[in-house]
């Protein structure tokens, strides 16, 4: 009978081995690939495609403030910073038109007015005495400046000469209905100098101012001496 080969020692539980772990691996294949789908995370999505639309797409342009179209890329310039723009001039107003002063009264004339001579008054060797006009009239007038006073004797004579004038001119003064101004005759007393006195007259005689037409009044007491006969210009009231 022939002789079998011998198998080395230890040769078959090494096969054996092998074939059992082979067997294993299959098992634990099968039973691994029924939980794949459950065990398994999802797949990520296909960038490639992503990526391509992404280089395929230009970027959009930009449209500048003045309304054209920026290159791709361009970053657009900054909007200009504000300025601050003046406030516009107030329109003018047209100026109301001047308040119309009123119409200055007409001049006193010697047919609206009374002529009379007040009191005498006497001091440091001078003679004072108020020649007054009144408006005898029914609107008001105005007097302004140096009447023209002469002294007449009983026949109408005039008695020296006129009046010079003394002082200065004043203003107008405006005289309602029996409103009067007076205007100061003046001379000095007897002795006061070496000149004599002149002879008494009978009347005043005066011109109002700016009139051609003369008034009179009795004249006494009234004296010049000293070669002395000035007359001031009118001034509102009666007396000083």
């Amino acid at each position: 009978m022939p002789e079998r080969p011998r198998t080395p020692r230890g040769a078959r539980p090494r096969v054996a081995s092998v074939a059992l772990a082979a067997a294993g691996a299959l098992l634990l294949g099968a039973c691994g690939g029924q939980n794949d789908d459950a065990s398994s995370p999802p797949s990520p999505p296909d960038r490639g495609t992503d990526t391509a639309a992404t280089a395929s797409t230009p970027p959009p342009r930009t449209v500048s403030p003045t309304g054209k179209a920026e290159p791709a890329g361009t970053v657009p310039a900054p909007d200009p910073a504000p300025t601050s723009t003046p406030a516009p001039d107030p329109t003018p107003t047209s100026a109301p038109p001047p308040a119309q002063r009123p119409a200055a009264p007409a001049r006193c004339t010697a047919d609206h007015l009374a002529l009379s001579l007040g009191r005498i008054d006497a001091g440091a060797g001078q003679r004072h005495a108020p020649l007054v006009f009144t408006n005898t009239g029914s609107t008001t007038c105005a007097l302004r400046g140096y009447p023209g006073v002469s002294l007449l004797d009983s026949s109408g004579d005039r008695v020296g000469r006129p009046a010079r004038r003394a002082g200065s001119m004043l203003p107008p003064v405006e005289l309602d209905p029996g409103e009067s101004a007076f205007a100061s005759l003046h001379t000095v007393g007897r002795g006061v100098t070496d000149k004599p006195c002149w002879p008494r007259a009978d009347q005043v005689q005066a011109y109002p101012p700016g009139s051609t037409r003369a008034l009179r009044t009795p004249a006494a007491p009234f004296e010049v001496c000293g070669d002395t006969f000035d007359v001031s210009a009118v001034e509102p009231g009666r007396h000083p």
